[in-house]
């Protein structure tokens, strides 16, 4: 039981409605008690106050504008939708904002974005139909711009023009070391020592020797025996696959155009050196210690270990197993490279012309594909990988992806555009996986959606996702890149906006101000959906507000209202109400079906929560046992002038309580909200005067307290006589820190 001295107020909430109400007595005869002196219904404990600052808001207004990468010159209109979470998980995602956008007319907007939300999403679709979807990061900005026409520019200005080596490698991507038209003419110094039959060759330091044309060797050479700078020439054939070939330290083995090798394994000790032109078979092909071998020709290798050394392919190179395992490790395709199954761990991989792999495993990895060129791969296994794409470069997965929990990049370019081509996406979730950036559109339609409250993949812009068969970049045609990739066909046609339906938000209320409630929230609870009706030039011309009154848990008669702020009385056409019962009795409305003698705009939701459940007297609605189904009604508003913009944030919600009269009228909004012309402006200079009110805010205590609170969702409200803060328990340290700790406070 409390009596007036004792009561505290509650809550008011984020940006958004209003309501209103009367007295809320839970006992019969609450402000008959005696006052015991203590203060049993404040909402923290005696001394602790809330920031001066904090608007006790879980959702903040945002402007936004969006500039589309237009690619029909002003012909036809993109929808562009911004959303709250992941479209792709269909429920728990909330429309924020939509219309129409083409070359010379952005699309611009206001939307509320809740601030558990660390990005929003934004789809475009194309005038072919092609959805597109990014992700921008939200930070505590009030304004957010996205430019896909700036990025467009750039995209131009680096489209690949041509198929040489030098243009397949611009636009800040990998540089070649060489060609193979550059590959030098393999010389046998004169003095080289022949070798033939199919002894044991011992080499000694500084000198060379030779295999010459015709000759047919099948034994065996000692290099790993002390000496150095020894090079061993190939120009006929060595067929040896029984025995292993150890380069050792400082030697170079050169395999001439017209020359073969048939060997069990290549491998060194330090800075050794293997060279083919030729053609070379290996069971076994092992670098380690700075070690730098390149094929020119064709190699085919069974299992190839590259540590702490660097593998370069200029040629045609076919290798079964693939692995590496030390950082500063290269590989490098600059031919023709395929692999049936590679593993790298802390290595890097080069892909400047084509290359093929069926299987890939990464771990710490970096992988790095050039302009002009295509990384194809049936399955990849990523953790902890960057994936570097430069401009008209392909990455074309055919099969699955799957990033692992320790975080992954797909990074595009700064200028000019990469295409990522992926059947499917599959996330290890824990962490976020992979973050896409930069230049790229990710082409996929199978992909491990986000959580409404955990992101597991970030696309920041201008990176966007695409569906996986309508991929809108285009990359020419290359001798690296299988023929590039080509704009989705179809008619073109407009991507309009029409209607516009907003995600709902909760609106509860303590109705004892100026005096303290008990904070159970429950006096009065109603949802509201806000649907805008827009034109091409993305104005809104009809507004319809879908509420739903839950509960009353008030002993004392109330009324509820939304005010329209900034929008005039005189600029409504018409309001009309699908349920007539509720509205028009105690608060008179004018020939338009707004509130009359308002400057602004005051639309009814009830002039009597209790009857308008159908319950004359004053007993406690769906606070103690849900027993009454929420009533619903609509209310539908035509503008004379259509609005630039409207959202959750200009809904000046609120409750009447204390009678309707302008003399007595008791009005109770939101913490940051004004009063409407009609609240009893001399009750509120008393109470201040008083220093019952925050000096700043009618409708906030002395203590920073609020009446009334907004949340981004359908509100689970507390229980008759059942605290907030003990229903919700991070809900004092979301208070206490100003908002900026547990944003999440009214999920269960």
């Amino acid at each position: 039981m409390y009596n007036r001295k004792s009561l505290n107020l509650f809550l008011v909430g984020l940006a958004g409605i209003t309501l209103f109400g009367a007295s809320c007595s839970k006992v019969k005869d609450l402000y008959n008690e005696t006052d015991t002196g203590s203060d049993s219904s404040s909402l923290f404990p005696d001394g602790v106050n809330v920031p001066t600052d904090f608007m006790w808001n879980s959702a903040r207004a945002v402007d936004v504008r969006v500039a589309v990468d237009d690619k029909f010159s002003g012909k036809y209109f993109y929808r562009v939708e911004i959303f709250d979470n992941d479209p792709a998980l269909g429920t728990g995602t909330n429309l924020l904002a939509a219309g129409q956008a083409k070359s010379g007319q952005d699309f611009v907007g206001k939307l509320m974005v809740p601030t558990v939300a660390k990005y929003i999403y934004l789809r475009e679709t194309s005038p072919l139909g092609v959805a597109a979807i990014s992700m921008v990061e939200v930070g505590q900005q009030n304004t957010i711009s996205v430019d896909g026409a700036q990025a467009a520019v750039a995209s131009k200005a680096s489209v690949l023009r041509g198929s040489t080596s030098s243009a397949l490698l611009a636009s800040g991507g990998l540089k070649a070391a060489a060609s193979i038209t550059e590959a030098a003419t393999v010389v046998v110094p004169s003095d080289a020592v022949e070798i033939s039959g199919n002894g044991s060759i011992y080499v000694e330091s500084n000198k060379s020797y030779v295999i010459k044309s015709g000759v047919t060797f099948t034994g065996t050479i000692n290099a790993n025996n002390g000496s150095s700078n020894v090079k061993i020439y190939v120009q006929g054939v060595w067929k040896n696959t029984g025995n292993e070939f150890n380069l050792g330290g400082n030697n170079t083995l050169i395999v001439a155009q017209a020359g073969s090798i048939q060997l069990a394994n290549v491998t060194q000790n330090t800075n050794g050196r293997f060279e083919n032109y030729g053609a070379a078979s290996l069971s076994k092909m092992t670098t380690t210690n700075s070690s730098l071998y390149i094929n020119y020709g064709t190699l085919d290798v069974n299992e190839a270990t590259v540590t702490n050394g660097s593998f370069t392919n200029y040629g045609i190179a076919t290798i079964q197993k693939l692995s590496s395992s030390t950082s500063g490790t290269i590989v490098r395709n600059e031919g023709t490279l395929t692999v049936n199954n590679a593993d790298f761990t802390n290595a890097t991989l080069e892909a400047v012309c084509h290359t093929t792999i069926k299987t890939m495993k990464t771990n710490g990895a970096t992988i790095s594909i050039a302009s002009g060129s295509l990384l194809s791969l049936e399955d990849l296994n990523a953790t902890g990988t960057k994936i570097n794409l430069a401009a008209s470069s392909i990455l074309d997965v055919t099969t699955k992806v799957t990033f692992d929990t320790w975080s992954n990049n797909l990074m595009g370019p700064s200028s000019g555009q990469a295409l990522a081509r992926l059947k499917k996406v599959e996330l290890i979730k824990g962490g976020t996986p992979i973050t896409y950036s930069g230049n790229v559109e990710v082409a996929c339609s199978d992909h491990t959606p986000n959580e409404q409250y955990n992101t597991y993949y970030v696309v920041n812009s201008p990176a966007k996702i695409v569906p996986y068969d309508k991929s809108t970049v285009v990359i020419s045609s290359t001798s690296c890149n299988a023929g590039g990739n080509n704009a989705a066909g179809g008619n073109p046609s407009d991507q309009t906006v029409t209607e516009v339906k907003l995600g709902t938000y909760s609106y509860a209320f303590e109705d004892n101000w100026p005096s303290i409630g008990d904070y159970d929230m429950n006096d009065f609870v109603v949802d509201v959906a806000i649907t805008k009706v827009q034109n091409s030039a993305n104005k809104i011309t009809k507004l319809k507000l879908v509420n739903k009154i839950r509960s009353v848990g008030a002993k004392n008669r109330l009324a509820a209202a939304i005010q329209l702020d900034g929008v005039l009385a005189t600029n409504v056409k018409s309001v009309k109400y699908t349920n007539e019962n509720l509205v028009g009795q105690n608060l008179p409305l004018g020939s338009n079906g707004v509130e009359s003698n308002q400057k602004y705009a005051v639309v009814t939701l009830c002039d009597d929560a209790h009857k308008a459940f159908g319950i004359s007297d004053t007993q406690f609605i769906s606070t103690q046992n849900g027993n009454f189904q929420p009533v619903e009604s609509d209310i539908t508003i035509e503008f004379t002038s259509p609005l630039d913009n409207f959202t959750f944030a200009d809904l000046n919600s609120f409750i009447i309580t204390n009678g309707y009269k302008v003399s007595s009228r008791t009005e109770i909004h939101l913490v940051g909200y004004k009063a409407t012309d009609k609240m009893n402006k001399a009750l509120v200079e008393n109470q201040t005067a008083k220093g019952q009110l925050s000096a700043n805010d009618p409708f906030r205590s002395s203590k920073g307290e609020p009446w009334g609170l907004c949340i981004p969702v359908s509100f689970v409200y507390p229980n008759e006589y059942k605290k907030i803060t003990g229903v919700y328990p991070k809900f004092e340290s979301w208070a206490l820190s100003g908002g900026s700790q547990d944003t999440n406070w009214y999920v269960k």
